[in-house]
């Protein structure tokens, strides 16, 4: 979750809004967002990340298109290990 969370934080901070102002945007608590972009706890609710995603509107660096829902879930799936693996490379 930590690269989703790096992509939604640097695509927030890009349209110059704060954690509380995205959280009036989209009706997640500011704990929650914060978590996300942290890539803290062990889910990504899906409802969350689309609200997030629909204010920010990350864009994909290398086809300029903003990013879907689906490919944010995507990433965090695919090109993040999981904790029990993290802490197995660091024995």
């Amino acid at each position: 979750m930590v690269k989703v969370g790096l992509i939604l934080k640097t695509a927030r901070e890009q349209k110059g809004l704060t954690l509380d102002e995205l959280s009036d945007l989209t009706g997640v608590g500011k704990t929650r967002l914060n978590d996300v972009e942290l890539g803290n706890g062990n889910k990504l609710m899906v409802d969350t990340l689309e609200a997030y995603r629909r204010v920010v509107l990350p864009k994909n660096p290398q086809s300029g298109n903003v990013y879907q829902c689906w490919e944010l879930l995507e990433i965090a799936m695919i090109f993040e290990d999981p904790p029990e693996l993290e802490k197995q490379e660091r024995v």
